[in-house]
């Protein structure tokens, strides 16, 4: 029997998402402004996104 801990289990049960960047110049000059690794800062502009997205829809 296998036992796993709370914070693998959840990592078990992450879904992953590929990125594609059609345009290499746009992503260059991204890279060069994010503070944080990648994931972070995209999960960030989703969030903005989605939050102004329900604020817009009030």
């Amino acid at each position: 029997m296998l036992f796993y801990t709370k914070e693998y289990k959840k990592e078990l049960e992450m879904k992953k998402y590929l990125l594609l960047i059609e345009n290499e110049e746009l992503w260059e000059k991204f890279k060069k402004l994010i503070d944080r690794d990648i994931n972070t800062e995209i999960i960030s502009l989703i969030e903005k996104k989605v939050k102004k997205k329900e604020k817009n829809d009030k």
